[in-house]
């Protein structure tokens, strides 16, 4: 089977489970179109291009070059970034139609909130008249993704749960965390009301235990009243603020921590910072809003809190402060490699391309089979 990835940039977050899926051996060649390598904001975030192996990669190509991908590969099955997302996926998009290819979707929720998100829920209402009967399934990213396309009515046999499959470079980080009884955590992203860090800290800095370093990396528009509010908190010892890491840079730093926080209060499809310390062994704390919230099983690998509950991440916050009964590092990062890898999102992409056109049974995502302990 060929595969061809109509993306928007050429993505770390892509880019081992599009190398794991060109090894799969049933597959012939996997193609990745894009409109540009990177964008400033991921450049902003510490983010390298990165080189793609055994992936053929086609970097913004013009309208005529795109018509001439989709006819030579008219038996390919052709998987876009969303529906009508920017020049390249909507002019693929059409020529797909055209020559009546094999389509899909794999793609984010869109932010719904406000005056804005309702319109977008229109338009997308737009879409489903226009173009669902084109798209023999969806790869839903998140709890949200799944929600939102089975409100628009989109066929649920054909809609599958997503999320970002990474594979790290390294075997689990051997644990050089503190030994001084603290709990060290780390926050690696965007300094901004939709990211939560300072409702988080705010909580954080408001509990009884004293027992904790949080470590924030990243720059934004809440950053002053970040170091006020730490400042006037009297915790500046424990709360610490550094800039912005080349990814591989901040991958280093795992090795450092008990705890990975994402506590998105707005949307996030995903969220691979939780990915990145799972995989390392870390145990998880992060909103419901974040996408890959479906992967953490409370008390286990982590926890999930709900910004609309009052009281929810402050219990949360005790409950990792406490830090029993959770699995132990090792346990989490074997648990991660069988579930949210690379090499386990290219074999549930194959299974899902064999219910979708070979009628095999409908698989269940990775992470809803194998359990953290591994029994």
């Amino acid at each position: 089977m060929v595969f061809i990835f109509w993306q928007g940039i050429i993505s770390i977050h892509q880019k081992t489970f599009l190398e794991a899926l060109s090894r799969e051996p049933s597959v012939q060649k996997v193609i990745l179109v894009v409109e540009k390598d990177i964008t400033p904001y991921r450049k902003d975030m510490g983010w390298e291009v990165p080189t793609l192996e055994n992936v053929a990669v086609v970097l913004a190509p013009s309208k005529d070059q795109i018509i001439s991908i989709v006819r030579e590969n008219t038996d390919a099955v052709h998987v876009m970034g969303g529906i009508r997302s920017g020049r390249v996926i909507s002019e693929a998009f059409d020529a797909c139609v055209k020559y009546h290819c094999r389509l899909g979707i794999m793609t984010e929720p869109f932010n719904d909130a406000g005056l804005k998100g309702w319109l977008r829920a229109v338009k997308y209402r737009a879409y489903k008249l226009f173009y669902f009967r084109h798209i023999q399934f969806v790869l839903a990213i998140g709890k949200q993704g799944m929600l939102q396309y089975e409100n628009l009515g989109y066929d649920t046999r054909r809609l599958f749960p997503w999320g970002y499959f990474i594979s790290l470079n390294t075997e689990p980080i051997e644990n050089e965390r503190s030994r001084d009884g603290a709990i060290r955590i780390i926050y690696a992203g965007r300094l901004e009301a939709a990211k939560g860090i300072y409702r988080f800290t705010q909580e954080l800095v408001r509990t009884s235990h004293q027992n904790y370093l949080l470590d924030i990396y990243g720059e934004g528009i809440d950053e002053g009243k970040l170091r006020n509010l730490v400042a006037e908190a009297g915790v500046a010892e424990r709360i610490g603020f550094f800039p912005f890491l080349p990814h591989e840079e901040l991958l280093k730093r795992y090795k450092n921590y008990d705890w990975v926080v994402l506590p998105s209060a707005g949307k996030d499809g995903w969220g691979v910072i939780v990915s990145e310390g799972l995989l390392y062994g870390l145990r998880a704390i992060c909103s419901s809003i974040c996408g890959v919230s479906g992967v953490i099983t409370n008390g286990v690998n982590g926890l999930v809190f709900h910004w609309a509950e009052n009281g929810s991440c402050r219990n949360a916050i005790a409950a990792m402060l406490e830090n029993k009964n959770f699995e132990d590092s090792e346990t989490i990062s074997r648990w991660a490699r069988r579930t949210i890898s690379g090499a386990a999102g290219a074999k549930y992409f194959i299974e899902i391309m064999n219910c979708v056109y070979n009628h095999n049974a409908r698989p269940e995502a990775p992470w809803r089979r194998a359990v953290v302990n591994g029994s």
